[in-house]
């Protein structure tokens, strides 16, 4: 039981910031331009904190190339590259990092 409580709450916190802007979307109309922004950006800034520290400790002792992808992706999309190109970027960066220096 214990188990199935765990999971069920971990599917409600990664849910919860996703789920609400889309619901709270009529109140966001009245709300002011900047933070109408920042509640439709939100879904993304959670999936960041959760990807970007796995970035930095899935390569161990090489972390510098899991930094070297995301800053990649980070610089497409800065400068409103395609999604799809943002992450081929990336993975073409990290394997580059992983082969050119291996450990």
């Amino acid at each position: 039981m214990n188990k199935i409580l765990m999971i069920v709450s971990c599917a409600a916190v990664t849910l919860l910031p996703r789920i609400i802007p889309y619901f709270a979307s009529s109140a966001l109309s009245k709300l002011p331009r900047f933070l109408r922004k920042c509640m439709m950006l939100l879904p993304v800034a959670a999936l960041g904190a959760l990807i970007f520290p796995l970035a930095l400790t899935d390569f161990g002792v090489m972390w510098y190339a899991g930094l070297v992808g995301v800053t990649a992706a980070f610089i497409t999309s800065l400068f409103k590259g395609p999604m799809i190109l943002a992450i081929i970027i990336a993975l073409v960066s990290t394997t580059g990092m992983l082969l050119a220096f291996p450990a």
